[in-house]
Order: C-alpha cells, then sequence, then structure tokens
C-alpha cells in the first residue's frame, strides 16, 4: 500500500491516470494543440485496473488529471490517487445522545438482537428528542458490530450464584474496546 487508507486497486488506478497524462507531461503539444491531443486520448481505450475491461476517458477528465498533474511539484502521481474521505470510518448519523443511549440499552439487554435494539430506540427517541433523528435499522447494527456489541444468549435460565458467578467471569475475561 503506497499511503494509509490507500489500497492496491487505489494505487493501480494512479498508475493508469498518470499513464494517460503522462505523455503530456513528458513531452507538452505544441501551444494551440493541446486540445486535440486530448481529444486523441480521450479516443484511445484503456484497460480498467482490476477487470481489465476497456475504459475510455472524457477529455474534459484528462484535462483535470493533466492540470493537476502539472501543477504537483514532488509527486505527480500522488495528486491522482483516489482522495479518502474525511469523514471515512465515522457513522455520522450516530450522534452522542444516539451511542450513549445505545451502550445503555446494550448493557441491560445483552440478549436483544439489533433489530429490537433499534426498535426500543426508535420508542426512545418520541419520548426524548435528542436522539431524533433515529437512523437506520442497518446503521444501529453496523454499530453493534463495530464495537463488539453482540447478541449474547444466556448461559442459563436459572439465576443461581454459580451461574451468576460465571457470566461474570465470562464478561470479565473478555477484551472489548468502544467509546461512549
Amino acid at each position: 500500500m503506497a499511503e494509509r487508507g490507500g489500497s492496491r486497486v487505489h494505487e493501480r488506478w494512479a498508475q493508469l491516470r498518470f499513464s494517460a497524462v503522462g505523455q503530456l507531461l513528458a513531452s507538452p503539444p505544441a501551444k494551440g494543440a493541446l486540445r486535440a491531443a486530448l481529444e486523441e486520448l480521450a479516443a484511445r481505450e484503456w484497460r480498467h485496473p482490476s477487470t481489465g475491461e476497456p475504459v475510455r476517458f472524457g477529455v474534459s477528465t484528462l484535462e483535470r488529471w493533466l492540470y493537476r498533474a502539472r501543477n504537483e511539484r514532488h509527486d505527480p502521481v500522488s495528486v491522482l490517487r483516489r482522495k479518502r474521505r474525511q469523514d471515512a470510518g465515522e457513522q455520522v448519523s450516530m450522534t452522542t445522545p444516539l451511542r450513549q443511549a445505545l451502550l445503555a440499552q446494550y448493557s441491560a439487554h445483552k440478549g436483544w438482537s439489533a433489530q429490537l435494539h433499534h426498535e426500543n430506540l426508535v420508542a426512545l427517541a418520541e419520548t426524548r428528542s435528542e436522539l431524533r433523528p433515529v437512523p437506520s435499522y442497518a446503521t444501529v447494527r453496523r454499530f453493534l458490530a463495530a464495537h463488539g456489541l453482540i447478541k449474547y444468549r444466556p448461559m442459563t435460565t436459572r439465576q443461581t450464584e454459580g451461574a451468576l458467578t460465571a457470566v461474570a467471569r465470562l464478561e470479565a475475561r473478555e477484551v472489548r474496546s468502544y467509546e461512549a
């Protein structure tokens, strides 16, 4: 991997982009011939980096890549890499009050399914306005999974002292990392 958050596919795309406009950087066309050179490149077929299928790029796309690479002083390939989103890896729709409510709900009811947690969040949001809007079921499910909050089936239905001690010992051995 070339940079944090990148992948081999994204690196291959950057190389493809650079190979498309690199010849214009290496030997710039004569004054007034840039448009014709870009149209010639746009008519050409390139190979998709993953599938190998033929792919074409528009004149405006090639022009944008050319100027972006031309204006970079140190590494013209790096500016042609896919830019990572600023909010990548975050669930913006899960606000802090929603997270706290869901974590509290989970700690009280570890045997609930993600669907049941979502339905109870919806019901709770009807009484607490700071929890609105409630994200979709899929978002709640992804949040629970990302934080290792899985549905636990009780080891036994009998609430004896030995069963409660075993459950406490099991929970103490588990390592979970999630922020409130």
